[in-house]
């Protein structure tokens, strides 16, 4: 029985009709939709003869209806998803052109809405949110403080690391009340350093060695200047030193002299400099304070070491000061500090840079005394004859003896209400006297020293005294007059008598200290610049670098809100804000960067170069604004060009066939277009930048412009061959092209979108959205602009004459063009009448057609000229790899300024002298244990500053925060060793005890709480004397949260030296005895920071080595437990660098296959779609290469200029390749068609594209001069040379099969017969059917040869089988 199997069988064949009957019936579908809505009745002669050579590219409908004939084969696929495109953009070109007005105005007010962005426009100048890279690591590396203090204020972060000692259940000692120190933080907000201004000194001459006596003064000079320099708001004055980063001053003990003191080095802490003038006496000018401390006699009387007269930092030993004082009250573990930080003497144990400088103290090594000068000049100079003799200037020595307010001040707190009764009943009873040991106060700082010798006037012998007033009087005129003839120095002065000048070079040899020399070092790298060396030894050099620091809004704030000295009585603080405190900083920024460019020492040329925080925001402001007459001169260009190629004379006037206004109309509309669409890009939240205002104009007008000519070069041709629905069949036509290029320049720009730097995806955003604007333009407003210019045509009337009579005969009459390169294929075409003569124009060899004609495309038919082209491209791609591969990374600060700018000018120096950068390492996190972590601390530190790149002071890296706090941990530790021997304390409680009257010291004081503080609990017991908080150079774990409390509020000053920048900030502690005796400990640190120096970051290959360097080792550290990552202004601006050849080649990648997709899609041949996209590719690698031997580096802006040439490559050779594809005949046939064709409006759109970016030229910013103008214009030339030329070449040898091929194997392929002869081909009863299926048809296309029967008749014979009377 075979039953089963027969039923199978049947079932199988049952399938199998129902899916070929389902086929069928979609195929159907298919076919009644797409095929027979266009009927060759409807057209003429001309269009039938240029059907009959390309005619997939006329009307993809007819030839799917010859393939259904027989009479033809190709690719179905392609001609139905083409018959689809062009059956929906004819029906947009009959609707635009039935509503032409209606279309325009709705257009341009939707348009015109968006235009209402443009009120919130905001050009972004911070040069960090244009260039740090969005979503990466380093946006949340520089992003992570602000996150971490967010989560932690509101709640949602919790330190995971407990202390173990916070795991007992011992109850928690009570909270210590103190007032919690915040001290000055450095911005960190901004990767530039926001906090740092910098002023670089270069020689005013070539070949200048700055290591000089004048230039060194210069330097000196302008310091003091900056220090002076004032702004005005909020009714008060305000300098560098209200603003200024200057550590708080050190903790004393609660005693008469503690407030005092602390009053005193709060005025007295200078700003922090770092100068190379730190290296001399000098650099103690500019540290003030201003105006000048003047304690009066009275203080000075019990403090012989403070100086007479007006204190500063010229004349002031602070650790004399602070020695003598702690000998009269205890002032606590001050005198510690000072030890640690190296201040010592301050700058008097310096040399000065002028040994006859006037107020050049007797200390310094190489002071000149100028009392025995004066008696050897007195002696040599009394030898002289009268008239030769020398006269020295004498100076009035001023006497004062009144107290100063700061005198009358500090003696009242100190000796009390008792004091000022006593003082008032001497001066009613008995007048005052004047004691000859009285001190004399002088106005001016220079005078000093004679107070020093007034003071002991009355212990000298007469002659003494004599001398002494003798020097006194006449000194400082002498010291002029041997500054201003230093070659008559030897006529009285031996040479050891002679001013000691130091060498400059050796003192600045290995760099310079600020006033704690042991907290404050400044590199030699950071310092000078161009630098030449003998043995080790500094020789020369070409500049000198200064720094200085400026704290934060809120710090500056804080700091003028609680002052309590009433230094600005005329401001209220009561409504003061942080607001008002950052206007303050940046109001005098930009005053000290005006009043640097005008100096006078830089009229001639520039020799000082300041750089604020502010300075590249507001040159980028300055220059980022449109430049509207660069934006008028470029447009009116464009509308000069397009006007000329559209224009055609007859007579004396233009002529009817002339598309002058339709030429004026389109740049003018694709200007509005772009408007628009920066407009809706706004409304998008996308910000403007130098891109958007100095490139996006012109870019988009150039690439807006070309299909325009495309439109309006076809628009010559159908107007000759329709008179119905032209604006269909123009967009039938030539729709395809503009969709196609468009498109893919969009992708294009999309693309660059991969490159994560915020300014050019800004940029790539807004092209994009400019263009797609563009496209919406040319598809509905400039389509309905050519319909309102056919009624006039139709009219008769000439161009831009609207109010003239009309000719409608004029209207079918051809026009000679009046210039060479309007040249067209309508040379083919007939006219109207049936039998119409074709016209052939005079082309001379010169014009662009006889180039064409008669040079070019014969050329290209040559075998030799082939060959050349491929060995000339085959050359020029092997030169584009190798210009690759050598081409460098790097895209210097100085490039996206303008040139001309004084900060351009300063960056331009940096780069030249300078390759000296700061970094921090942060460590962060709340998985962080640091007080077990100690070690890897330690190891991690030391492998970063084992890169060559770090700047190591002797050997040893910059002290960072661990490493100071376990130095003030060893000092305490030695001195309560001490005073535990000495039987001091008491060991169970840790209460101190006296021994022969003395107490113990404050150090030790402070030891003992700390060693009986862990966690929450203190307990002395065990502890005190048998354990140290320093170990083998390890912190006790246990309390170290503790001692990092102590520090930071006892260590004060070096917290803050050493740029920690803890968060969370440890609570406020001090120590008193009647407070409870633990020290809080400090929360679990999210967020610490060691400070590291970098040297030899010459160049980007460099800079990029150093960061890949320095985050393999963060990497590495973070694997082990340690949560890090580096932070600086290399790695701000370099760190892109790293992915961008990846990120370049995917963005390339990405869009070449959007490319490869969308011509598919649109042609429906991949083998085309891989010869464009081969073009593409050789246009890409030869402009790469081009780049690099041009020396234009490779960066982000480049990549985008090389991802945008994919796409723009496109539009050279789509146009051609789609010709070429849709054309008949032999390979020289199709290839002459396609020239013939496309040649023209390839031209023009290269001609357009240049002219929009020819403006760029003028540019104030080079970065768009280099990387945009350059580029573009290579890009042009190139895609014109490929696609023209290679291209057809290529196309010749490897090209596509013609979409459609006769069956006969002629060159030619007839337009189908009318409809209604071809269902009666099928079948007599059909054609009722028919004929109603066409009045159904969407749209019809008349021609003017329709109602004629010869017409008629010579259409059907145009086909020998497609008439029955023919059968």
């Amino acid at each position: 029985m075979s039953f089963p199997d027969e039923e199978t069988d049947l079932l199988s064949e049952a399938k199998h009709c129902i899916r070929n009957v389902i086929h069928r019936t979609h195929r159907k579908f298919l076919e009644n939709r797409l095929i027979g809505n266009f009927d060759s009745e409807d057209f003429s002669d001309a269009w039938k003869k240029k059907f009959a050579h390309a005619p997939t590219w006329c009307d993809a409908d007819m030839s799917l209806q010859q393939i259904k004939r027989g009479k033809a084969v190709g690719n179905t696929v392609a001609l139905t998803a083409r018959a689809f495109f062009q059956l929906w953009l004819f029906r947009i070109g009959c609707f635009v052109q039935r509503w032409a007005w209606s279309t325009i105005f709705i257009s341009l007010f939707l348009y015109c809405l968006c235009l209402g962005g443009l009120r919130h426009v905001t050009i972004e100048t911070d040069l960090v949110k244009l260039w740090v890279s969005e979503g990466g690591r380093l946006n949340e590396e520089m992003g992570y403080l602000g996150q971490v203090k967010f989560e932690r204020e509101s709640g949602h972060l919790v330190h995971k690391v407990k202390r173990a000692v916070e795991q007992t259940t011992e109850p928690p000692a009570p909270a210590v009340k103190a007032e919690v120190r915040r001290g000055p933080e450095l911005p960190k907000e901004n990767g530039l350093g926001g906090g740092f201004q910098v002023v670089i000194q270069t020689p005013s001459f070539d070949g200048q060695n700055i290591l000089s006596k004048e230039a060194l003064q210069q330097h000196t000079k302008l310091m003091e200047e900056i220090s002076t320099y004032e702004v005005k708001m909020f009714n008060e004055t305000w300098t560098l030193s209200d603003i200024c980063f200057k550590p708080p001053g050190p903790s004393f003990n609660s005693g008469p002299l503690a407030g005092i003191m602390s009053k005193l080095l709060d005025k007295i802490i200078p700003c922090i400099w770092i100068t190379p003038i730190d290296c001399y006496w000098d650099g103690a000018k500019p540290l003030g304070p201003n105006p000048p401390l003047n304690l009066g006699p009275e203080v000075a009387s019990f403090v012989s070491s403070l100086p007479p007269g007006n204190v500063t930092w010229k004349n002031l030993n602070p650790t004399s000061v602070i020695k003598e004082v702690g000998t009269l009250f205890d002032l606590g573990p001050i005198g510690n500090f000072f030890e640690r930080a190296g201040i010592d003497g301050a700058y008097l144990d310096r040399p000065c840079i002028d040994p006859l400088e006037e107020e050049c103290p007797k200390s310094a090594p190489n002071y000149f005394d100028r009392c025995h000068a004066l008696t050897k000049f007195n002696e040599w100079n009394m030898a002289k004859a009268m008239s030769e003799q020398v006269t020295l200037e004498r100076k009035i020595i001023p006497k004062d003896d009144g107290k100063s307010d700061i005198a009358e001040t500090i003696l009242n707190d100190i000796f009390g209400k008792k004091r000022r009764k006593r003082q008032a009943d001497t001066t009613t009873k008995k007048p005052a006297t004047k004691k000859d040991e009285d001190y004399y106060e002088y106005e001016d700082d220079a005078d000093y020293l004679a107070g020093i010798a007034n003071s002991t006037i009355a212990k000298k012998n007469p002659e003494k005294e004599a001398k002494d007033l003798l020097c006194l009087e006449y000194g400082s005129s002498l010291l002029k007059w041997m500054q201003e003839n230093p070659e008559r120095l030897g006529e009285f002065l031996t040479k050891e008598e002679m001013p000691d000048y130091p060498n400059y070079g050796d003192v600045m040899t290995g760099g310079c200290k600020g006033f704690g020399k042991k907290i404050m070092e400044w590199p030699e790298d950071l310092i000078i610049g161009g630098i030449q060396r003998d043995n080790g030894k500094l020789v020369s050099a070409e500049a000198l670098q200064s720094v200085f620091l400026v704290s934060g809004a809120y710090d500056v704030f804080a700091r003028i809100k609680n002052d309590k000295t009433d230094s600005h009585p005329g401001l209220d603080r009561h409504h003061f804000q942080p607001w008002m405190a950052g206007e303050i900083i940046s109001t005098w920024q930009r005053n000290f960067t005006k009043r640097l460019y005008s100096h006078e020492l830089n009229r001639e040329r520039r020799q000082f170069h300041p750089l604020a925080s502010t300075s590249i925001a507001d040159m980028l402001e300055e220059f980022s604004q449109f430049n509207y007459i660069i934006i008028v001169i470029g447009y009116i260009l464009m509308v000069i060009y397009a006007a000329f190629t559209q224009g055609r004379f007859q007579g004396w006037w233009l002529a009817v066939q002339s598309n002058v206004a339709l030429a004026i109309c389109g740049v003018i509309l694709v200007t509005i277009s772009s408007i628009c669409g920066l407009g809706f890009a706004t409304h998008l939240g996308i910000n403007f930048n130098a891109a958007t205002t100095q490139v996006v104009p012109f870019l988009s007008l150039g690439l807006g412009i070309d299909d325009m000519f495309l439109l309006l070069h076809n628009y010559d041709e159908i107007i000759n061959i329709c008179n119905k629905n032209e604006i269909g069949v123009l967009l039938k036509e030539t729709g395809m092209s503009v969709m196609l290029t468009s498109i893919n320049n969009i992708l294009a720009f999309i693309s660059g979108y991969v490159l994560p730097i915020p300014a050019l995806r800004s940029f790539c955003s807004q092209t994009a959205i400019l263009l797609a604007f563009n496209l919406i333009f040319l598809m509905f407003i400039f389509p309905a602009m050519i319909g309102i210019d056919l009624r006039r045509q139709r009219k008769g009337k000439r161009d831009l004459a609207y109010c003239s009579r009309g000719n409608p005969q004029m209207a079918t009459s051809q026009s000679v063009p009046s210039n060479v390169s309007n040249m067209s294929s309508r040379a083919e075409l007939a006219g109207y009448e049936k039998q119409a003569d074709e016209y052939k124009r005079h082309e001379p060899w010169y014009t662009v057609g006889g180039f064409l004609n008669k040079i070019y495309i014969p050329a290209l038919k040559n075998n030799v000229v082939k060959a050349c082209v491929l060995i000339g491209t085959t050359t020029a791609v092997v030169f584009g790899l190798y210009g690759m591969y050598t081409s460098t990374l790097g895209l210097e600060l100085a490039d996206v300024l303008p040139e001309h700018t004084p900060p351009a000018a300063f960056l331009r120096a940096r780069e030249q002298y300078f390759s000296f950068y700061p970094m921090f390492a942060v460590l962060r996190g709340d998985k962080l244990d640091i007080p077990n972590q100690q070690q890897l601390i330690e190891e991690y530190r030391a492998q970063l500053g084992s890169s060559k790149f770090m700047i190591k002071a002797e050997g040893k890296l910059q002290p960072y925060w661990m490493s100071m706090l376990r130095v003030w941990l060893q000092s305490l530790d030695m001195a309560l060793e001490k005073d535990l021997a000495a039987g001091k304390f008491d060991l169970t409680n840790g209460n101190p005890i006296k021994v022969n009257g003395e107490k113990p010291s404050p150090e030790s004081m402070i030891a003992a709480r700390l060693v009986c503080s862990f966690g929450t609990n203190y307990n002395c017991d065990g502890r005190l004397g048998k354990m140290k908080m320093v170990e083998n150079e390890v912190i006790n774990p246990e309390g170290f949260y503790n001692y990092l409390t102590g520090w930071f509020n006892v260590d004060n000053m070096m917290y803050y030296v050493s740029q920690a920048s803890f968060y969370p900030t440890p609570p406020g502690w001090e120590y008193n005895e009647k407070l409870a005796k633990v020290v809080p400990a400090a929360e679990p640190l999210l967020y610490s920071q060691m400070p590291f120096y970098q040297n030899d970051l010459i160049d980007t290959p460099a800079i990029v080595k150093m960061i890949e360097e320095i985050r393999a080792t963060c990497e590495e550290y973070s694997e082990r437990g340690l949560s890090n990552h580096p932070s600086g202004i290399a790695f701000t601006f370099w760190e892109q660098y790293l992915t961008l050849r990846w990120n370049l080649f995917q963005a390339i990648c990405i869009i070449a296959l959007a490319v490869f997709c969308v011509i598919s899609i649109l042609m429906f041949n991949p083998w085309a779609a891989t010869l464009i996209m081969c073009i593409v590719v050789i246009t890409t690698i030869e402009l790469g290469g081009f780049m690099g031997l041009m020396g234009i580096k490779m960066n982000p802006i480049s990549a985008v200029t090389l991802i945008c040439a994919v796409g723009i490559g496109v539009e050279f050779t789509a146009h051609v390749e789609l010709a070429f594809l849709t054309a008949l005949g032999t390979i020289d046939q199709r290839l002459e068609s396609c020239l013939q064709h496309m040649f023209v409006p390839v031209y023009h759109g290269a001609i357009s594209t240049f002219l929009g970016v020819v403006m760029l030229v003028f540019s104030e910013f080079d970065f768009v001069v280099t990387y945009f103008f350059y580029t573009m214009t290579l890009l042009v030339a190139l895609g014109v040379f490929n696609g023209l030329c290679v291209l057809p070449v290529i196309l010749t040898l490897v090209g596509p099969k013609p979409e459609l091929t006769p069956t006969d194997g002629s060159s030619v392929l007839p337009p189908p017969p009318p409809l209604r002869q071809q269902y009666a081909e099928k079948s007599g009863g059909v054609e009722g059917g028919m004929r109603k299926r066409k009045e159904k048809r969407p749209a019809e296309v008349e021609m003017s040869a329709r109602d004629s029967p010869s017409t008629s008749s010579a259409s059907h014979s145009s086909d020998d089988e497609s008439s029955p009377a023919h059968k």
